[in-house]
């Protein structure tokens, strides 16, 4: 877009093309008024009682100050009001970042980089108007890695489950980390029983086949026990998660590392 021949600069740069615009602009502008006031003569001036000489002197300084006051004027002014503009818009550029990384880090998980539990479940509620599957995921026996291998080695092995999870997520499932070593997982759009349980032993075999090595030549074995819910449309989310959430206790309550699938939906 342009307004009178002037251009919006390409990124944050000064345009010295768009300054000269101005200059030209308001040169002509200043000629247009300075020769418009002499010809109409609205006083009705009269030169002829005027030596020629200083008559001539006095049109040579209106010629020349027609021409470069607008100049030495206009010109810097335009840089300077382009630098203003280019610094405003880097600092609204830096606040929309700022924005946008807060907003960013307000609903997801810091270690993980999963969404959190608020986000997450609130992700969920959005979809429960269509079919779906809700998966609570819980590490087995995790507290053996922190008094084992100490706190640092739980993260890697958290994260490690994480990466796990998002490998076996399509594009259009929810992944989150709800604290701790409880994950979640929404299979939108899912409402086969067998299809859910299916694709929670995957998941279920995927945190097993991880290679965790919180010590050199030390293998630690990684296993997570699964309850899956199905969600009717329009299910309130408290029931599907409270489903969810029986199923993973007997998942736990039966020897661990295994799915249960609740079939109350």
């Amino acid at each position: 877009m342009s307004f009178l021949g002037i251009n919006k600069p390409a990124g944050n740069r000064v345009s010295y093309a768009n300054a000269a615009m101005v200059a030209l602009i308001s040169l002509l502008a200043t000629w247009a008024v300075t020769g418009f006031s002499i010809l109409a003569n609205p006083f009705g001036t009269t030169y002829d009682h005027i030596d020629q000489a200083i008559l001539n002197e006095f049109w040579f300084w209106t010629a020349f100050s027609s021409t470069v006051i607008p100049v030495v004027v206009s010109f810097p002014i335009a840089i300077l009001l382009q630098r203003g503009r280019i610094k405003l818009q880097d600092a609204l550029d830096e606040l929309a970042a700022a924005h946008a990384e807060l907003a960013h880090r307000s609903r997801v998980d810091a270690l993980t980089g999963l969404l959190n539990r608020g986000a997450f479940l609130a992700e969920v509620e959005d979809r429960l108007e269509t079919h779906g599957a809700i998966l609570m995921i819980d590490v087995d026996h995790f507290k053996t890695i922190n008094d084992t291998f100490g706190h640092g080695a739980g993260d890697d092995a958290l994260r490690a489950i994480s990466k796990a999870l998002a490998s076996k997520a399509r594009p259009t499932d929810l992944v989150g980390r709800l604290g701790g070593e409880e994950f979640a997982v929404f299979l939108t759009g899912c409402m086969d029983e067998t299809t859910a349980q299916e694709r929670a032993e995957d998941i279920r075999q995927g945190i097993h086949a991880i290679r965790f090595e919180p010590e050199p030549g030390k293998l630690h074995a990684i296993t997570a026990s699964i309850g899956v819910a199905i969600a009717l449309p329009r299910s309130p989310i408290e029931d599907v998660i409270l489903r969810a959430d029986k199923s993973l206790y007997r998942a736990k309550n039966s020897g661990r590392n295994r799915v249960i699938l609740d079939s109350a939906a």
